[in-house]
């Protein structure tokens, strides 16, 4: 079996020698990306593009439905993954260059409004309310954010509520689109969406849910991409830390 260790050196040997030799060699990646990264990842990406010359093509939806399009052929370059469940999955079927996979960033799960007062005084409150007809969540058999979102029902014994009241989406942005046109009152999203959004949010203790950890694969269709692999290693980056805690997610460890 060949090493994935040395596999990636000889890749960035040979990537650093088309940086040594001109633009001229200027790639492009396609970056795979859950719904709930996908602002963060266009200013990534606008930064990547400005630093290295390469174009970064974005493919956006659910984890479930991206992880399902690779298993098919998709030609995706780089998975950015809700959760790890799926990357170690492609891992396991050889479907990862080298093997190359590691964490990008740390979700959180709010309950959000898109005006102000018509939450309640914690997230119990809120989602029982009499008033409350429509709360808007992922569809935790397709997406990690709504796999959180049962979770919290299911600490605060609101399964039943969420039986009557839930609005599912297939993604993280279509649960978030159903609040902000107004088809549901309330909702579960990620934080990166309520901060970049006008509107009134509750945050969720983190022990009501599994951490959300965000896994980044490098495809086998990357096979030598030199473009691909110079974004994977960008999101490692310290530019990309900072756009990472500025739209609402925490570093990986």
């Amino acid at each position: 079996m060949v090493n994935s260790a040395h596999i990636l050196k000889a890749m960035r040997i040979a990537l650093l020698w088309l940086g040594l030799t001109g633009a001229g060699f200027a790639g492009e990646v396609t970056v795979a990306v859950a719904s709930n990264f996908l602002t963060a990842v266009q200013k990534i990406a606008n930064g990547f593009e400005g630093q290295t010359g390469h174009t970064v093509r974005i493919v956006n939806g659910s984890t479930g439905t991206l992880y399902a399009q690779i298993t098919k052929g998709a030609p995706y370059d780089v998975f950015l993954s809700a959760d790890q469940e799926r990357v170690f999955l492609l891992a396991e079927s050889d479907k990862l260059l080298g093997g190359a996979h590691k964490p990008y960033a740390l979700g959180a799960l709010v309950l959000y409004a898109r005006g102000t007062g018509i939450l309640g005084a914690d997230i119990k409150t809120s989602l029982a309310r009499a008033d409350i007809r429509h709360f808007a969540m992922a569809d935790p058999a397709l997406a990690p954010y709504g796999r959180a979102a049962a979770e919290v029902l299911a600490r605060l014994e609101l399964v039943e509520v969420g039986d009557e009241k839930a609005v599912l989406g297939a993604n993280i942005g279509q649960t978030f689109g159903f609040v902000k046109t107004g088809n549901a009152q309330i909702g579960f999203v990620a934080l990166s969406q309520a901060v970049a959004m006008d509107g009134d949010w509750l945050d969720i203790p983190a022990s009501y849910y599994a951490p959300i950890v965000q896994e980044a694969g490098l495809l086998a269709h990357a096979d030598g991409n030199a473009a691909a692999l110079a974004f994977y290693d960008h999101l490692s980056s310290e530019a990309v830390m900072k756009i990472l805690l500025t739209s609402g997610y925490g570093a990986p460890e």
